[in-house]
């Protein structure tokens, strides 16, 4: 929006300053001073704005009264600015005879140079001053009517339209139209170049025809939209403040940070202030209101060089609307009650990682399909590692290794349960209260930790890839709270600890209490589970203690808190906390691989 309107009025400009050079030939005309007017049409606007006019083909028809132009250059400081070519001037007698100064001009094609116009400083002119002193005389003193087939060239990106511009020295109105073969979509523009503002309209333009200035500006990767919009712009210091109403249909988009494959919204509504500051070259918004397929929400966004902060908050969104915008072959079948009240949040400073989470509020979940209940029963999971490879576990008595819940020990579960979700047992599949906590941590200590509660983990498990985007997030947040309604805290549980690796190639709490410690699991120690736990976040990153068997002094300081915490809330007796206080982790030799 923001080069968009630029372009214009840098095209409007140049526009103006052909029309002043024709008028004044004119007018010189009238006076019977037809030698030299050319060329003091082109002094007096190198004069007084630095813009070098080189005017071509000229000729001057009396009856009826027309200017032909063919070609008209402009530059400043040897970098071509404009171009103009093939032009007719109309109406000469308005401005011999009429005070109000009108004329009509057609081209059949002008080039205009955004970038360059808009670097352009323009000398000041103290003749313009006292001039503004009689409004209506600088109102009414150059009026114009433009029409061309007009090329607008920015950072080596070129847009085509018809346009269609009213200009006087005050401002003017502005029309463009895209080619049909392009969608054939409209703008309108009113403008002051005085007062440095506008008001914009737009009627189905076609966002892919910005896609290469979109990305070079923002990153994102814009494949289809088309945009209607009314906005109203004022500049000031380098500064631009944009008033704007916009709905955009068929978003289709792709950024990293967003989603690992192309993303489409159908509807996006905003209606908000935008401020752009073109010194520090930034962008942002605050509190704005959004529509996302009809999901309501409050939008707040800073975007520049060194610093990118997202936000957006729903209004009590349902769970069935808030999964059609998610668009992932893991919701087939998805029908789901229930409101959720959602905050995103993503920021990065500088090179540092992204941080983002998801904190909210939960009203009354109810899972109303059965396209999970086959979790209840004995099933297949399928885990596929980084480069492809799959791996088949049987979740059920057929499988050799699977250790239903009610042969682990007590005191492994709660272990794990510290360790990985301490409010697993009350929350509803999503912990708000730690993502909210995860995402000040992530800012403070500039790391990633997502946050995640067991049930979060096992969707993802499930159902997802490990992608690190908002998208993936989302989708994990939703599929977590619908297995909550599904199945019990108990089978959670089970999946949970026959499916998830505890150290490289092993899986399943059966293969990881041998490999580790050569016992089943019925027969782990305190000490011993509450290691196991300590290692379900990076089960290869951690997995060097078990190669050189050795635990750190600082990991034993860990555990040992894990313990404290299980003695304090009750699942482990004060016999056993001291008991585990006094042992050492024993791995089971190597040699019995």
């Amino acid at each position: 929006m923001n080069r968009k309107l630029k372009t214009i009025i840098a095209a409007a400009f140049f526009l103006a300053v052909s029309a002043a050079a024709a008028v004044h030939a004119v007018e010189k005309i009238s006076k019977g001073k037809i030698d030299g007017f050319s060329s003091r049409a082109t002094e007096l606007v190198k004069a007084k704005y630095g813009i070098d006019t080189e005017l071509s083909g000229l000729d001057i028809a009396f009856f009826p009264p027309r200017i032909f132009l063919k070609k008209a250059v402009f530059s400043h400081s040897g970098r071509e600015l404009a171009v103009l070519e093939e032009c007719v001037l109309k109406d000469i007698g308005t401005i011999l005879f009429s005070s109000e100064k009108k004329l009509n001009a057609a081209c059949l094609k002008s080039r205009i140079h955004a970038d360059k116009a808009l670097s352009m400083h323009l000398p000041s002119d103290p003749e313009e001053k006292k001039n503004a002193q009689d409004k209506g005389r600088a109102d009414h003193a150059l009026s114009l009517h433009f029409t061309t087939d007009a090329e607008f060239i920015f950072g080596g990106i070129t847009q085509n339209f018809t346009t269609d511009l009213t200009l006087s020295r005050s401002g003017g109105k502005a029309f463009f139209k895209e080619p049909e073969s392009l969608g054939g979509g409209k703008a309108e523009v009113l403008f002051s170049l005085k007062e440095r503002n506008a008001s914009v309209r737009f009627d189905g333009i076609d966002l892919e025809d910005f896609r290469e200035i979109i990305k070079n500006r923002t990153s994102f990767e814009i494949s289809a939209g088309k945009i209607s919009a009314f906005a109203e712009i004022k500049s000031e210091n380098g500064k631009i403040r944009l008033k704007n109403d916009m709905t955009i249909r068929d978003l289709a988009f792709f950024h990293p940070l967003i989603d690992s494959l192309p993303f489409t919204l159908p509807l996006f509504r905003f209606k908000g202030d935008i401020a752009f500051d073109k010194n520090e070259r930034s962008a942002g918004t605050k509190d704005a209101e959004v529509s996302l397929g009809g999901i309501n929400a409050k939008l707040s966004a800073f975007y520049s060089k060194n610093r990118k902060e997202f936000s957006i908050k729903t209004e009590s969104a349902k769970l069935n609307k808030l999964e059609t915008l998610i668009h992932d072959a893991a919701f087939e079948g998805y029908l789901f009650g229930g409101t959720l009240e959602l905050l995103a949040e993503y920021s990065q400073e500088g090179e540092d990682p992204p941080v983002f989470s998801v904190v909210g509020n939960l009203i009354d979940p109810k899972q109303l399909s059965e396209r999970m209940d086959y979790l209840k029963r004995p099933f297949e999971y399928i885990w596929t590692n980084e480069n492809g490879s799959e791996r088949k576990i049987f979740v059920g008595e057929r499988n050799y290794d699977f250790t239903p819940i009610s042969l682990i020990p007590d005191h492994l579960i709660w272990a794990v349960v510290v360790s990985e979700d301490a409010g697993f047992f009350v929350h509803k599949g999503v912990d708000f209260q730690e993502l909210d906590a995860a995402v000040k941590d992530n800012i403070k200590k500039h790391k990633l930790r997502g946050g995640s509660t067991i049930t979060q983990q096992l969707a993802k498990n499930l159902f997802l890839n490990r992608d690190k985007t908002l998208m993936r997030k989302f989708r994990e947040v939703l599929l977590a709270i619908e297995l909550d309604a599904t199945l019990s805290k108990e089978r959670l549980l089970e999946i949970y600890f026959n499916i998830i690796e505890w150290a490289p190639g092993i899986f399943g709490i059966s293969q990881a209490s041998y490999y580790y410690f050569g016992k089943e699991p019925f027969q782990l120690t305190p000490l011993e589970s509450a290691y196991l736990a300590s290692v379900i976040p990076g089960p290869a990153k951690y997995h060097y203690m078990f190669l050189s068997k050795n635990v750190t002094e600082n990991w034993y300081k860990s555990l040992y808190r894990s313990l404290s915490i299980m003695n304090e809330t009750g699942p482990l007796s004060t016999n056993d906390y001291f008991d585990a206080l006094q042992q050492t982790i024993v791995f089971r030799e190597a040699e019995e691989d």
